[in-house]
């Protein structure tokens, strides 16, 4: 489950870590520097796109960055695959169907069929549900650790 405070904290670090202010930043990952401030206040999480560069530009875990997880020990990251390539990847090696993934988490089928066919991407809210119920991290859901 992400906490929003934990995503904040984390990020904050991170900035220090390679002495970032928020301008510099919004600059990097081409947003607006109040969305940054969001973030770093625990107002709000980042898009899924936007979060995708963050992990990227930073090189972390995107658990470890959104403190699902303490500690990871990979530190080398693929690219982020298309999210509905590895959606179905994962719903085959899990055995699980959308139809249950609907039921059971109340999506509805436009959205688990959009993502499929990778016409949209989830939330960041609807990637964490997705990975706290396929009992996979969401490095995984994004396709960069295999």
């Amino acid at each position: 489950m992400v906490i929003l405070s934990k995503f904040a904290e984390n990020l904050f670090l991170l900035m220090q870590e390679h002495n970032l202010k928020s301008p510099e930043l919004a600059k990097i990952l081409e947003t607006d520097r109040t969305n940054i401030t969001r973030y770093l206040q625990g107002k709000r999480l980042p898009s899924y796109s936007l979060f995708v560069k963050i992990v990227d530009f930073f090189n972390v875990s995107a658990d470890v960055l959104l403190g699902r997880v303490d500690y990871c020990d990979t530190k080398t990251f693929h690219p982020v695959q298309p999210f509905g390539v590895v959606f179905r990847k994962v719903l085959d090696e899990t055995h699980t169907s959308q139809y249950r993934i609907q039921k059971d988490l109340h999506f509805s089928s436009a959205t688990t069929y959009s993502w499929l066919l990778d016409k949209r991407i989830p939330s960041m809210e609807h990637l964490d549900q997705l990975a706290d119920y396929l009992d996979v991290s969401i490095d995984y859901l994004l396709g960069r650790i295999s």
